[in-house]
């Protein structure tokens, strides 16, 4: 369901975690206008964007931007986006993070982690702790409690990205509710893709 449209930058993203994540992301970066929504689970943008294109406001959008989740194949992750950008009558990029369309409406797409990898938003934050010392303590936490006889995780960055968020001040919260918080270093190269793609969505203009 998309709520009302009230900037002409547009930020469209996978569930709410995603929405709390690029929210402080952009704060980072003190950019001003763009609005973030989201717009539920992969099966839901579809649907999401054939209300998008006739809600109130709609005509003031300027720029797109649609972030999902890879899962298990890039590729097919993108060709999803593709087929519901042509469903609503959007432009539709070629490539993901390339921006498609005219000066009147233009759409830009970034599948996560990024570089056609298979992954998730974990996956993108783990990479974000990757060279600190406290890494290793949540492999060895994980090796010590597969050999007690713990199943390994169904989704291992889901799991590494809570032991992460478990070790600091407020364990409980969410891993996007954590960007927020300042427990992901927002401007690790790791996130260099993302914060270039928020850039192209952006454009020169202020």
């Amino acid at each position: 369901m998309t709520t009302r449209i009230e900037s002409d930058l547009q930020l469209l993203v996978e569930g709410k975690d995603c929405v709390n994540f690029f929210e402080a992301v952009v704060k980072d970066m003190a950019l001003q206008r763009v609005q973030i929504q989201n717009f539920g689970g992969v099966n839901e943008l579809r649907g999401f964007l054939r209300a998008f294109v006739i809600a109130p406001g709609f005509p003031s959008v300027r720029r797109i931007g649609i972030v999902r989740d890879a899962e298990e194949n890039a590729d097919s992750a993108f060709q999803s986006v593709q087929s519901s950008l042509t469903n609503a009558g959007l432009p539709v990029p070629d490539v993901p993070t390339a921006m498609a369309g005219d000066g009147a409406l233009a759409v830009c797409v970034f599948i996560l982690p990024g570089g056609g990898e298979p992954g998730m938003l974990e996956t993108l934050l783990c990479r974000t702790f990757a060279h600190t010392p406290l890494a290793q303590c949540i492999d060895s936490f994980f090796e010590c409690a597969g050999a007690a006889g713990a199943p390994a995780p169904i989704r291992p960055e889901k799991a590494r990205a809570s032991a992460w968020v478990s070790t600091r001040p407020k364990p409980h919260v969410s891993v996007g509710v954590a960007a927020k918080e300042g427990y992901w270093n927002l401007r690790d190269p790791s996130l260099t893709g993302v914060r270039r793609f928020i850039e192209t969505l952006y454009g020169p203009e202020t």
